[in-house]
């Protein structure tokens, strides 16, 4: 199985891509990253000289380059994103860019020259908003309450609509609140157990 990975330089990526080469032996991995914000290739020091894995430096935005990219793979998994809701909020053209023409460009790139690959689109719970009561389900209606999240369901809708005019065989996954290794100390989880560690105030959202 030919993977490529978007983003796989980051705290999510980078344990997937883990994940994958330790329990798939029969995994091909290709891990595209710009190496931006919360890129670290130190995260995967410890598998880049696995023969299965190559790091290709590059960007999704760029539609020649994901041409070139998107051949000869089995699936893409798109976590390539820009995910911090205050910066979303100082600088959202970034977040538009990046999260919604990125994952248009990927859909086009598979659209053109490899429509058999399956995308797994990465998104977030964002998408859905804020509920003062009960939970969301997967037909719970996006409603975006800030540009970090409306870039991520303009994606989602880009993937949903590709899969039915173009039968793409895609999936969306939305989670909420990942924390473990190699995580920014910007998000929710480790922000709010250093400063608890350091007797200082936890930030509310909501």
């Amino acid at each position: 199985m030919k993977l490529l990975i978007t983003g796989g330089l980051g705290f999510i990526g980078s344990n997937f891509c883990r994940f994958m080469l330790r329990n798939h032996s029969d995994c091909e991995l290709t891990n595209v990253d710009k190496v931006g914000i919360g890129a670290n290739p130190a995260n995967l020091r410890d598998i880049e000289n696995d023969r299965r894995y190559s790091f290709v430096k590059g960007d999704i935005c760029n539609p020649q380059f994901m041409y070139k990219m998107i051949r000869g793979v089995d699936a893409v998994v798109n976590i390539a994103a820009e995910t911090h809701v205050d910066r979303s909020i100082a600088d959202p053209y970034v977040f538009l860019q990046n999260n919604t023409l990125g994952t248009f460009t990927i859909l086009d790139a598979i659209r053109k020259y490899n429509k058999k690959a399956k995308l797994v689109q990465v998104s977030t719970d964002e998408v859905y908003g804020q509920t003062l009561e009960g939970s969301f389900t997967e037909n719970t209606p996006a409603n975006p309450s800030n540009p970090y999240s409306a870039s991520k369901a303009a994606a989602d809708m880009f993937v949903l609509s590709y899969h039915k005019t173009y039968n793409l065989d895609a999936s969306i996954t939305r989670c909420t609140n990942n924390f473990g290794p190699y995580q920014l100390p910007e998000k929710l989880v480790p922000k709010t157990i250093i400063r608890a560690l350091r007797d200082l105030s936890i930030p509310i959202y909501g």
